[in-house]
């Protein structure tokens, strides 16, 4: 690390922060709209550990959001494309990729050594799976959402999870009805949209998505990654972005809150 590159950096945290930043590993879970902006950030701030996870390759339609990516990349992973522009920005990072998408039955091998995991999937069992699997190996977690909604709202929302003290299930952030569908077979799916009315090839349509909303979002995540690696303020559990008003927001944690498997199970327990 050279004093000059992060010069500008110094008078808000300090040598001690970017070092602090410089020595902590970080894994990203989709490296898609809001991924890829949370890599590059990271990689202007000052990490050199990337663990990157994506399953699928750069198509054209990725093109108006996914950074760094070009038409002549098309077919490549997107861990490929994310991996090339860490190593534009950032001298000699250390970089893991692997071009699969998280799944329990095969976790990503070291990932449960990293010291931070932003999660930036489409869908909540992937969150939920992502909860479970940082609350037991006591992961610090950000797990980032972006969305357009029918009445014209459009904007995002971030929440942190560490130490057990909150997580997305029991802020009431995963989806039960996605998360029983994940566990269906075919012929359950099938009774199941029957009944709701479902159009199953909508299912996993992606909506709308634009690259300065995702930016937003990313940018609100990695500034509290930076403030808990600094030390520099306590980071904030729960913040939201409404593009269509336009404000950002801060939710508190409840009072008082019921048992959480994730914070007081998983996260109490274990010894990892």
């Amino acid at each position: 690390m050279t004093e000059e590159r992060y010069a500008r950096h110094l008078g808000l945290f300090g040598a001690e922060g970017q070092a602090e930043i410089a020595a902590t590993s970080v894994a990203i879970i989709g490296l898609g709209g809001l991924g890829s902006h949370v890599v590059q950030q990271l990689a202007y701030l000052g990490v050199r550990q990337f663990h990157l996870i994506d399953g699928d390759r750069v198509e054209e339609t990725n093109l108006n959001r996914l950074i760094g990516a070009t038409e002549a990349d098309l077919g490549l992973t997107k861990v490929e494309v994310a991996e090339r522009h860490v190593a534009q920005i950032c001298p000699d990072p250390e970089l893991s990729g692997e071009a699969r998408n998280f799944e329990t039955a095969e976790i990503p091998s070291g990932l449960e050594r990293v010291g931070f995991l932003f999660g930036c999937v489409d869908h909540d069992p992937v969150r939920a799976a992502l909860v479970s699997f940082t609350s037991t190996h006591r992961i610090p977690y950000l797990d980032l959402a972006s969305d357009v909604v029918d009445d014209g709202a459009f904007g995002g929302r971030i929440v942190f999870a560490a130490e057990g003290k909150r997580c997305l299930s029991c802020l009431g952030e995963l989806d039960q009805h996605a998360l029983a569908r994940a566990q269906m077979s075919d012929s359950q799916r099938s009774a199941d949209d029957s009944i709701y009315g479902i159009n199953r090839d909508a299912l996993d349509s992606s909506g709308p998505s634009v690259v300065s909303v995702n930016g937003a979002v990313a940018s609100l995540a990695v500034t509290e990654f930076m403030v808990w690696a600094t030390g520099l303020r306590e980071p904030r559990g729960y913040i939201t972005y409404r593009g269509d008003l336009p404000s950002v927001g801060v939710r508190s944690d409840p009072p008082e809150r019921g048992y959480c498997q994730y914070c007081m199970a998983l996260w109490g327990s274990s010894t990892s």
